[in-house]
């Protein structure tokens, strides 16, 4: 892939308005975002990844909805350089609500680069898919492992002859080449067929539950071109459940 010779910063919008239900007590009281892995959080990882991308970021937002308060007073205190966006609809609407949220807060039409909250990554990971989305060529990237074996929870991905996606889901694909794990960045045409697919989801209450990533499925099905970028494999965890968090603690313990 060929890159630009100047760049084009990306504004990054971490997905932090979800409750993680499914990890019991710890999910009612603590935001994914906040919660800490080995020594630190998975939003202080984020924020260090952020902060080393430099001038590749244009911006940091987060948007919040469950415990919103806590991820505001750490904010405050310990992850400078990040704005808050509260989704009142958090309960309500799935995270297809937060992204939207998030784009209608950036200048019209500017590059964004997304973060799911729950998602355990190294910082140099983070600040090498951002500095590749805001230097490289292509319009729409998709972080994906390639390596790891899919199981029925991945949210996997199809890709075409050309090399661009062709699906994205966690059901009904038959030549999954990965697990899309959570960050992705969108620019040009292709952001604006993202916020324009999102907005018809508006007001549908067949579309309450969708997903973001179904957007995105979308956006490809209609010839946007979304880019792979493989992720090295085994250095990350999607946190949903207690086994999840139990296998981000042995993984960020052996970093």
């Amino acid at each position: 892939m060929t890159r630009f010779q100047e760049i084009s910063p990306v504004h990054v919008v971490v997905l932090a308005a979800g409750r993680g239900s499914r990890l019991g007590t710890l999910g009612d009281e603590t935001p994914k975002w906040l919660l800490r892995v080995a020594d630190r959080t998975l939003a202080d990882r984020h924020v260090e990844g952020i902060h080393r991308a430099g001038e590749a970021v244009a911006s940091a937002q987060v948007v919040t909805g469950h415990a919103a308060e806590a991820i505001v007073s750490a904010l405050a205190t310990e992850l400078g350089g990040v704005t808050p966006i509260f989704n009142a609809e958090w309960a309500e609407l799935n995270n297809w609500w937060s992204l939207l949220r998030g784009l209608q807060e950036l200048p019209a039409g500017a590059p964004v680069a997304v973060i799911n909250a729950d998602l355990l990554v190294q910082p140099e990971h983070v600040a090498a898919f951002l500095i590749e989305a805001a230097t490289g060529a292509a319009d729409g990237l998709l972080a994906v492992d390639v390596e790891q074996q899919v199981t029925d929870e991945s949210m996997k991905v199809e890709q075409g002859a050309n090399g661009t996606l062709t699906r994205i889901g966690k059901v009904g694909l038959d030549a999954p080449i990965g697990e899309y794990i959570g960050m992705l960045m969108a620019r040009g045409p292709v952001r604006d067929a993202l916020q324009e697919t999102l907005e018809g989801f508006v007001g549908r209450e067949d579309c309450a539950n969708e997903w973001y990533e179904g957007a995105v499925g979308r956006t490809a099905a209609d010839g946007q071109p979304w880019h792979v970028w493989p992720v090295p494999s085994g250095g990350w965890v999607e946190i949903d459940d207690d086994a999840d968090l139990d296998r981000a603690q042995a993984l960020a313990g052996a970093a």
